[in-house]
């Protein structure tokens, strides 16, 4: 659980002005059809051992101070997940169920930031 503190923190602290760090991993997403961002987050999803035969449907939550990102996505089996894009060369991610956000932070996915 402590490795998701600081997605945690990220995702209930109060969210500023949109900022202005690159975040090259999230503006590839950003940029992708519908259908091509929802197949590229299950296939990470999928990749990470989650069960996401497919993505329903992908929402961008915000991005926090230090740029960032946060996806939800819910798939196909009725799972959903929040997916934190980091703003480092890499673009890892970190994720969490929804279930869990709403537990531990009392954050719900499917809404902004």
């Amino acid at each position: 659980m402590m490795k998701f503190a600081t997605m945690i923190a990220g995702l209930t602290m109060t969210v500023a002005a949109p900022t202005l760090r690159a975040n090259p991993a999230h503006d590839q997403l950003a940029g992708m059809s519908i259908t091509q961002r929802a197949s590229a987050l299950a296939s990470l999803l999928r990749a990470s051992d989650e069960t996401c035969p497919s993505a329903k449907r992908t929402f961008y939550q915000g991005s926090d101070n230090n740029g960032n990102a946060f996806w939800n996505v819910e798939c196909s089996g009725g799972s959903a997940y929040v997916i934190q894009v980091n703003n480092d060369a890499r673009g890892s991610t970190r994720i969490l169920s929804c279930k869990a956000l709403k537990a531990v932070a009392g954050t719900n996915c499917f809404r902004k930031l």
